[in-house]
């Protein structure tokens, strides 16, 4: 047999083998003009009649090569004409010349995924070897990716399928050669001013020089045993989560020290890395530093917190670890107040409505202390101005029930309040004492009795925002006068 046609069954075979195509799949190809993207369109391009698909080849100039860069995007052109393959090309220049490969590959990703919700594709097929399996391993465990990151490049990610993870370099050379296709060199991969590049042409060869002279089939091999590894680590931190470990509420998800405590240290990096995913949608910023840093904050005295990658921050609340979005804990202006100078029915403050009444007889004692945000003093006890405020050092107040004054720090201690909440809460002061923390607990210096004649009641009221209606509704009205 041939060995383009040996090349083509065992491609087949690995496609196969992972259920990487399906019928009338709609398959987008990068298409760089390099050997492996070659090969790789060439494969799909063999199995379009067995799966009745269709391929959209997409190819980026990032103009980085001067007249190198235009002859790749010509050699593409040609070569997808000759072959009925429909192609775009998007032209752009990069002009962040600090992390280029990661720029590069940001805008490639990019691209791509504007191309399948356009396109309306289904995979997105790209040519990653055997190689490039070794180069990914060593590249993350050097810079740390974790327990998962020695799986390397998955056959199946998402949308994205890798066919030529079974094939050395020379395989696929050998390929092109049998059937005389040239195809386009890049002459920046061989420089080694980029890590990865390094990792290729320097330490893997002087690792098989002197360690190991099968290290690419090792590493492959290594990759297979960590992605089963992974598989069923994943699945049992998803059961431990779904199972006893977390509770959530509108925002955020809430696991008991007690019992996170109690798991091996593996096993709480996937729940971590787990709970960061629902946050944020992916875990692929999750790594092992980030697992490091929530680690160090379990032993921690006090209120601990750990910024994450994408918005996400971790932190620690008396017996709770808790995952939050970033945007829910933004810093509160604490020098706002607000002077009232007599009773009001309505007013705001920040996003409260305040609702103020006097009255001469109580409501029914069953509904005097059901809400928290409603409170009844005496009015005669409260020296006008009012002040809405948030704390400050020294604030000390008389809890209802108490004979003497406590320190605010020391309240909010014992009623738990997490030290990130509490700028958050208003205090209601007259001009001598705090009256009410609202939510929470009134001065016991205003507390009503049976001689109470005059009663004040404040309740405190949440705003929620309203949605903004869409710009082409408002047009509409203001045209039409609806």
């Amino acid at each position: 047999m041939s060995s383009n046609h040996k090349f083509l069954e065992k491609f087949d075979q690995f496609v196969s083998k992972h259920k990487m195509i399906t019928r009338e799949d709609k398959i987008l190809v990068g298409f760089s003009g390099g050997a492996d993207s070659t090969a790789l369109i060439m494969g799909l391009n063999y199995l379009r009649s067995k799966y009745n698909c269709s391929l959209l080849a997409a190819h980026i100039n990032y103009n980085l090569r001067d007249e190198d860069s235009k002859a790749d995007e010509e050699f593409v052109k040609r070569f997808c004409f000759d072959r009925s393959i429909s192609l775009v090309i998007k032209n752009i220049k990069i002009t962040k010349q600090a992390n280029l490969e990661n720029n590069a590959r940001e805008i490639r990703l990019d691209y791509f995924n504007k191309l399948i919700k356009n396109y309306r594709l289904d995979k997105i097929a790209l040519g990653h070897n055997k190689y490039d399996q070794a180069e990914t391993i060593l590249f993350r465990l050097i810079r740390g990716s974790g327990y998962t990151g020695l799986k390397g490049i998955s056959p199946i990610s998402g949308k994205m399928i890798h066919p030529l993870l079974v094939f050395t370099r020379e395989e696929i050379e050998e390929f092109l050669r049998s059937e005389n296709i040239t195809w386009r060199e890049d002459k920046t991969n061989q420089e080694t001013k980029f890590t990865r590049n390094k990792i290729r042409h320097e330490l893997i060869p002087w690792i098989a020089d002197n360690l190991n002279s099968s290290i690419i089939d090792k590493l492959n091999n290594v990759s297979t045993v960590f992605a089963e590894t992974d598989l069923i680590l994943e699945e049992l931190a998803r059961r431990r989560i779904q199972k006893t470990l977390i509770k959530k509420n509108e925002t955020d998800y809430i696991i008991a020290l007690n019992i996170i405590r109690k798991l091996s240290p593996v096993l709480r990096f996937y729940i971590y890395r787990r709970i960061y995913s629902f946050i944020n949608g992916d875990n692929k910023d999750f790594y092992l530093s980030n697992f490091e840093e929530i680690e160090a904050i379990l032993e921690s005295s006090g209120s601990k917190k750990v910024y994450l990658p994408n918005k996400v921050f971790v932190y620690k609340e008396y017996k709770d670890l808790i995952f939050s979005p970033k945007k829910v804990l933004k810093k509160v202006d604490i020098s706002n107040k607000k002077e009232i100078t007599s009773i009001r029915n309505r007013l705001m403050f920040e996003d409260y409505r305040i609702i103020m009444k006097k009255l001469k007889k109580l409501p029914h004692k069953r509904n005097l202390y059901e809400d928290n945000n409603r409170v009844y003093l005496d009015l005669d006890k409260i020296n006008f101005p009012i002040f809405i405020r948030h704390r400050k050092p020294g604030d000390s107040f008389q809890p209802y029930g108490l004979k003497h004054t406590k320190k605010l720090k020391d309240f909010f201690i014992d009623e738990k309040i997490s030290k990130f909440d509490r700028d958050k809460v208003l205090l209601f002061c007259d001009s001598k004492k705090i009256i009410w923390i609202a939510g929470l607990r009134i001065d016991n210096r205003v507390a009503i009795t049976e001689n109470t004649s005059n009663i004040l009641q404040l309740k405190l009221e949440k705003m929620a925002l309203k949605k903004a209606r869409p710009a082409e509704r408002i047009k509409k009205k203001v045209k039409y006068g609806k």
